[in-house]
């Protein structure tokens, strides 16, 4: 339990890096609501792409494991 939330605290972690460094950029182009709106959006694509990447090449190589101890 504690494993999981350490995980989800690491994501909303990220999530929110990911927003604090692209809504100045679209700060520049779009209004203050907008802004925010898109760099919410844009933040959640690429935090859950990062965790299907993550889960991806964590199969991977427990595959190679197992194929190593046979």
């Amino acid at each position: 339990m504690a494993q999981k939330m350490i995980y989800f605290s690491f994501m909303f972690g990220v999530w929110l890096v990911s927003v604090g460094s692209m809504f100045p950029i679209f700060l520049l182009f779009k209004s203050l609501d907008q802004s925010l709106h898109v760099a919410m959006i844009v933040a959640s694509v690429l935090t859950f792409l990062f965790i299907i990447v993550q889960r991806t090449f964590r199969g991977l190589y427990l595959i190679n494991q197992i194929q190593k101890n046979i």
